[in-house]
């Protein structure tokens, strides 16, 4: 079990009603955050893990099975990172019994902030054509603050025990898709 903090516009969109005192997270990549990115047409949910800062993309709609579809995306995004699939099997599956609850840390909405930035750009200049590209880029990213987390790709490898990866040649090698 996990938790998903949202911000008040993606707690509108879903039309959810969070929870006051969430339980206390019971897996490695911690509690998440998460807010709704719109570039032109685009509507986008950008989850964030509060410890590692690994950054998450998903299509919003249909906004009522966005628990569900962002622990497959989870899952997709641990392999890209080489999590072993057992291990990333049970990460994604502690997201089935997710809770949401307001977002809290004015730290990891900075983290939001600077990744929805990226997002925003790469969308624009073509950098990335689906939610699983944007995903990808992101894991490369440095994270500005705090300044111990450096890639958030490094951290999420660290969390499972992992040593860190050299991701410079993967991305080159992910095949493009279309963003709906």
């Amino acid at each position: 079990m996990t938790v998903l903090r949202c911000t008040a516009k993606l707690l509108k969109a879903m039309k959810a009603r969070p929870v006051v005192e969430p339980a206390r997270a019971k897996n490695r990549l911690g509690e998440w955050t998460a807010n709704l990115i719109r570039v032109s047409r685009i509507q986008l949910v950008l989850a964030v893990s509060e410890p590692t800062r690994m950054g998450v993309v998903i299509d919003a709609a249909p906004y009522a099975l966005i628990p569900e579809r962002f622990g497959q995306a989870l899952f997709k995004a641990l392999l890209y990172l080489d999590i072993p699939a057992d291990m990333a099997a049970v990460e994604a599956e502690s997201m089935r019994d997710m809770e949401l609850a307001a977002s809290s840390s004015r730290s990891v909405l900075g983290t939001l902030n600077q990744f929805a930035y990226q997002i925003e750009s790469d969308l624009w200049h073509d950098k990335a054509c689906s939610a699983r590209d944007l995903t990808c880029r992101l894991a490369e990213m440095v994270v500005i603050k705090p300044k111990d987390v450096g890639f958030p790709s490094d951290r999420v490898r660290e969390a499972f025990g992992l040593a860190p990866l050299d991701l410079k040649h993967r991305l080159k090698a992910w095949p493009l898709e279309t963003v709906h």
